[in-house]
């Protein structure tokens, strides 16, 4: 499966249902699809990688690692491995503002809870 542009992402991930990952609440707050490799969803979710690691909008540097990320309808997309083997999608809630600039109002609101 190839997704070719970002409408397509857009369409595929909004139909999956994230979890919110509580384990990592205070220090990056974010929510997570996986899904089983033997899943008929599988293909897609590596897909939707795929599209970050070729048509990505920034590089941003966490915890020393670099993460190819992808701003789609008010989220932030990223891979934890190649999408070739992985079989989780993770998005927090920042945005791009008009200007430009990366809005991380709502990702840090989790933070303070």
């Amino acid at each position: 499966m190839i997704i070719n542009n970002k409408k397509e992402f857009e369409d595929i991930v909004s139909k999956y249902t994230f979890r919110y990952a509580k384990t990592y609440s205070n220090r990056a707050p974010h929510e997570y699809v996986i899904v089983e490799y033997t899943s008929e969803y599988l293909d897609e979710i590596r897909a939707l990688n795929r599209y970050i690691e070729e048509h990505y909008d920034e590089i941003e540097i966490f915890w020393n690692k670099e993460y190819k990320v992808i701003f789609v309808n008010n989220h932030k997309y990223w891979s934890v491995e190649d999408y070739n083997i992985t079989n989780i999608l993770n998005r927090n809630w920042d945005y791009k503002n008009e200007d430009g600039t990366t809005n991380k109002s709502i990702t840090d609101s989790y933070m303070e809870k």
